[in-house]
């Protein structure tokens, strides 16, 4: 932690109850599994948790407990709260306030992780920097990453997710960003939110809730550009990005290599330096300006922000090129999906040469637009050309539907992971790509690692 606090600090600032006096920290665990007699234990509840069942076990192994309820007969310093979920944010809270460098926010539908990692590649050329990771990205996770500060950091980069209305917003208040972007809307978590339009008001959050001198990042091309600009509070700049020229941060002669790298001419306020990103897919051209604006208005120049992007080889579970056993070139982008996101992988897909394989879980989290939207992928990997569909899960079985009556052919369809593999097995080859997609629930990455025996 960046520094040390007290119980009686927490209880002071925060309210709540002391029990058996106060005591110093400086660092925080919540896993029973993962004690440590120099740490604070905070009891959290979660919807299939609950770590005060286990108090009886932290006695004599942490140096004191934030709790929802008294350990009867424990000498333990307490410090009793109504929520455990807000304590962990208000420590968090007091580790921000300690840190006095750049922090920057990033939030989307899809995409956030990939400028996340962007960021800390441009900034940690000559920066000690603190980011989240991989993907704490929650009410639980963002703190977490708070914890982590510690004397020597300079820059701070914090993902932000969400699955309902107000959590950025409460991320926000915790984290308190100086620099923000939205990287994208798309459908994704819509049961959550309600609609589109919801999840927009949601991730715009982290717009509105930037003091005055903040800067706004904004994705010019998104449907949703408009509304944000109409909602930003008085004294933030906003600094725009996307493919347009009119953007202050825009890319000029953009081109792919034979793997689906995408090469292009940084452009940030006139000024033009080259990049070769090594991550597959035109769409992390634009997960690249996004990056390259928080970075600018953080004072980065131009040919530092392109050093940086030049440098990411690759973020786990998203757009990584391995080797069957046959073979065949496997694309694992199992991290995570939704239609934007599915729809960018099949355009990657469809440059290739050779014989193309879509395998595609389910979509999790559409609401009442699951079944469209899984026949919209299965009709978008037939106009694009993709020679075989392979799906996992009840949802995904329209995109099966969907193709096969385009191609006059019998739906794949599994239920059952292995079943998918052996059916999937005989029809790879040098002259084969493979990309594997899915939401998280549909556990895809197994599939990678059956394709590749776990040689990733």
């Amino acid at each position: 932690m960046i520094a040390s606090f007290s119980l009686q600090q927490l209880q002071q600032r925060f309210g709540g109850e002391l029990i058996n006096g106060s005591v110093d920290f400086d660092a925080v665990c919540t896993d029973t599994r993962k004690l440590d007699p120099r740490a604070l234990f905070v009891a959290l509840r979660g919807e299939n948790f609950d770590a005060h069942d286990f108090l009886n076990e932290v006695d004599g192994n942490v140096l004191g407990v934030v709790t929802e309820k008294v350990i009867q007969g424990s000498n333990l310093p307490q410090w009793l709260v109504s929520d455990t979920t807000v304590a962990l944010g208000q420590i968090g809270l007091l580790c921000r306030e300690q840190f006095t460098g750049p922090v920057i926010g990033i939030t989307g539908s899809c995409g956030k992780t990939t400028v996340k990692e962007m960021l800390a590649a441009i900034f940690g050329q000559h920066h000690n920097v603190c980011v989240t990771r991989g993907n704490l990205n929650n009410h639980f996770g963002v703190p977490m990453t708070l914890f982590s500060l510690a004397p020597e950091h300079q820059v701070l980069i914090v993902e932000m997710g969400a699955s309902g209305p107000d959590e950025i917003g409460y991320l926000c208040s915790v984290a308190k960003p100086q620099i923000t972007a939205v990287n994208n809307v798309m459908p994704a978590h819509v049961e959550g939110f309600g609609s589109v339009d919801g999840i927009a008001t949601a991730k715009g959050q982290i717009y509105t809730s930037l003091q005055n001198g903040g800067i706004a990042v904004v994705n010019a091309d998104d449907n949703y550009a408009n509304y944000w600009r109409g909602e930003m509070p008085d004294g933030v700049r906003t600094l725009e990005v996307g493919f347009g020229h009119q953007c202050a941060v825009h890319p000029e002669n953009i081109e792919l290599n034979a793997l689906g790298c995408a090469s292009f001419d940084l452009v940030i306020e006139g000024v033009s330096h080259p990049v070769q990103l090594q991550l597959l897919g035109e769409h992390n051209v634009h997960n690249a300006l996004v990056a390259a604006g928080c970075a600018f208005a953080a004072g980065i120049p131009v040919a530092e922000i392109a050093e940086g992007l030049n440098a990411l080889t690759g973020v786990g579970g998203r757009m990584q090129s391995f080797s069957s056993g046959s073979g065949a070139s496997v694309i694992d982008d199992s991290y995570n999906a939704n239609p934007g996101s599915v729809s960018a992988a099949i355009e990657l897909l469809a440059q290739r040469d050779g014989k193309k394989i879509l395998v595609l879980g389910d979509m999790a989290e559409l609401g009442p637009e699951a079944d469209q939207s899984h026949r919209d992928m299965g009709r978008l990997a037939l106009e694009r050309g993709i020679d075989q569909l392979f799906t996992l899960g009840t949802l995904s079985a329209a995109a099966s539907i969907e193709f096969a009556s385009g191609h006059q052919q019998k739906q794949r369809n599994f239920s059952e992971r292995e079943a998918l593999v052996r059916a999937l097995a005989p029809e790879l080859d040098e002259n084969t790509t493979v990309l594997v997609k899915g939401s998280r629930s549909a556990r895809m990455e197994l599939v990678v690692q059956a394709l590749t025996n776990g040689n990733q």
